[in-house]
């Protein structure tokens, strides 16, 4: 009769940890919300440092952001890209509510998750992706969760078209010039003088871009706190009926089922225009002026037809002096040349090429790439993936810099309330309102533009070229100008004849045309 002998090993295996992050969402802007945005990012924290068997990963968390589209949460898809990046193998969430409120979309990622090997676990419910029969349960959760979410949006869309109607309906964004006192719009120095300013310049003959070249070199901040003005928010200035007073409601509308989308009024829902509903900054004589001047402008640029437009326009850089290149048909050719070179020879010694060479060159650069698509494309996303795991550290500085976020917003509320109860002056309140606001938006760029974002962004767009490659059979004959669209940022010509194509990532390839 055989013997058995028991082999113990030499040393315990040691139990995998699981990465673990959580994912909080507030809907709206209220106080109760906020503080539970910023008591979730703490609790989260805590839950998670507090199992043995859990490896801290991230909080990721979006405030004051509706649920019902994932494009339009930042923190939401950072952590969807961390998880393709097999950097994280559980998710803890409130709830499906605060996951998302389309049934389409919970189930569309929990199962992409599961099947990168992730689960998510939701506590009200009491659901964990990766557990045998939740599929079901899981199902019946979202749909309740959307029709709450449709039934509670239906009901507050109502009470707003009620009172549009009867023209009390006050808009919760101020526009610049105006703060929101006790739901009525008031007059806010000194950004009122700087509206009446933009009138008064625009019938002067300023363009809308020098008016906000001038207001961005004078240090004058927008409203959000940023230093740069564009030409399209001073064009929304100057044709918008609340600075002579009157409102226009539902300029824009929403579908009234899940996912809701935005979508500009253009005659499929009635619109509503109120004469008189809170103080004008600007006459009525100027501003009919302007809207005079603003529609001969437009109708002059409109004369400029979509056949002017061109696969190459914009996407040329001379190398010489870094002016535009522009078309231009000489000799029944079609050839494009540098905007400095074309006005004085003497102002740069670039030269004119032939549209076809230019082709020519993203086509042999293409088929180049195809070719080599695993030898040049596949090890940059190699060597990104590992940059990536590397700048773990870069998670921890997202994470406090979300704490930041969380606690700014707390303040912002608080000075509300003291506002709202008259405990503080009204400058005390517009000048410490704009600081912590210029600090919010400070921290969201510097949370954005950190190094680990920017390696998972270009990881992104390097990976979508690899895919359009991957769907190339054959080698390129001619152009393709969808191909170009969707891979090429920018193209510079030097006078050597070197054609230098930047595609999206920043992969740059130089061919000689």
């Amino acid at each position: 009769m055989p013997q058995i002998k028991l082999i113990s090993p030499l040393t315990q295996q040691t139990v995998k940890k699981l990465r673990v992050a959580a994912y909080c969402r507030v809907s709206t802007n209220s106080a109760d919300q906020l503080n539970s945005y910023a008591a979730q990012i703490r609790i989260y924290t805590k839950k998670i440092q507090q199992k043995p068997e859990w490896e801290f990963v991230d909080i990721f968390a979006d405030e004051g952001i509706s649920g019902t589209k994932s494009k339009n949460r930042p923190e939401f898809q950072r952590m969807i890209r961390m998880c393709e990046l097999r950097r994280i193998d559980l998710i803890i969430t409130k709830s499906l509510s605060r996951f998302a409120r389309n049934t389409k979309e919970v189930l569309e990622y929990t199962r992409k998750l599961k099947l990168l090997g992730v689960g998510v676990m939701f506590e009200k419910e009491g659901i964990n992706t990766l557990s045998l029969g939740d599929e079901m349960l899981l199902n019946t959760f979202a749909a309740i969760a959307q029709e709450e979410s449709q039934a509670i949006s239906q009901n507050q869309r109502l009470s707003i078209i009620k009172r549009m109607e009867t023209g009390t309906y006050v808009d919760s964004n101020a526009p610049y010039g105006y703060r929101l006192i006790n739901k009525q719009l008031e007059e806010y120095q000194p950004e009122a003088d700087m509206v009446r300013w933009i009138f008064k310049s625009y019938l002067n003959g300023m363009s809308t871009a020098e008016i906000a070249r001038e207001i961005s070199s004078n240090g004058v901040l927008t409203k959000c706190g940023k230093e740069k003005w564009k030409s399209s928010k001073i064009a929304y200035m100057l044709s918008n009926e609340r600075y002579v007073g009157d409102s226009k409601y539902q300029k824009t509308y929403r579908t009234a089922t899940v996912p809701f989308t935005q979508y500009k009024n253009r005659g499929e829902e009635d619109m509503y225009y109120a004469t008189e509903t809170h103080i004008g900054l600007i006459d009525r004589e100027t501003f009919e002026k302007v809207q005079t001047l603003l529609k001969c402008r437009r109708e002059r640029f409109s004369q400029i037809t979509e056949q002017n437009i061109y696969p190459l326009t914009s996407h040329i850089r001379c190398s010489e002096c870094g002016s535009s290149f522009h078309r231009r048909i000489k000799n029944g050719s079609i050839k494009w040349v540098c905007a400095k070179h074309n006005e004085n020879a003497k102002a740069c010694n670039s030269f004119c090429y032939n549209e076809e060479r230019i082709y020519d060159g993203f086509v042999t650069m293409v088929n180049k790439l195809r070719y080599g698509v695993e030898d040049i494309v596949g090890q940059t996303i190699s060597l990104l993936e590992t940059a990536a795991n590397t700048y773990k550290m870069n998670n921890q500085t997202a994470r406090n810099m979300s704490q930041s976020i969380a606690e700014l917003n707390a303040k912002l509320l608080m000075l509300d309330q003291l506002q709202g109860k008259g405990y503080l002056a009204n400058e005390v309140y517009q000048m410490q309102t704009r600081n912590i606001r210029k600090q919010i938006n400070e921290l969201k760029l510097q949370r954005q533009d950190s190094y680990e974002s920017k390696i998972l962004e270009t990881l992104v767009k390097i990976k979508k070229i690899k895919t359009l490659l991957d769907e190339i059979d054959e080698p390129l004959e001619e152009f393709d100008q969808k191909l170009f669209e969707q891979i090429v940022c920018e193209m510079t010509i030097s006078r050597n004849d070197e054609l230098t194509i930047t595609l999206i990532g920043g992969l740059k390839f130089t061919e000689i045309i």
